[in-house]
């Protein structure tokens, strides 16, 4: 269940504003009700890269792969996949810190 709340409510944010706004509901929706650290690391790090990963693929087909080659061209990668690999990492990486931050939290409150 907190792994569908994260990717709605992360893409909702997305679409209204900044890309760091998944960090925010990552860390409330973790502080709201993760049970361990690992799960709270874990479900926020899968779920932004599941959102991050299906989001690159919709632009990348979109454009049928020009914008994301070029990019990748840029950042010395050997084709569009293994960029939409990192960015789907990176924003996991971010997230899973996000949600772990927010179980911490709770933690040290109660």
């Amino acid at each position: 269940m907190l792994y569908i709340l994260i990717i709605l409510l992360s893409a909702i944010a997305q679409f209204l504003g900044p890309w760091w706004l998944m960090a925010l509901v990552c860390f409330a929706l973790c502080f709201w009700k993760s049970s361990k650290a690992a799960s709270a690391f874990g479900v926020a790090f899968l779920a932004i890269t599941t959102l991050w990963i299906g989001f690159a693929t919709f632009q990348n087909i979109a454009n049928e792969g020009i914008i994301s080659q070029k990019i990748a061209d840029i950042f010395k990668l050997p084709n569009a996949f293994l960029l939409i690999t990192v960015t789907g990492l990176i924003g996991g990486i971010v997230g899973g810190f996000s949600g772990l931050a927010g179980y911490y939290c709770r933690k040290a409150l109660a």
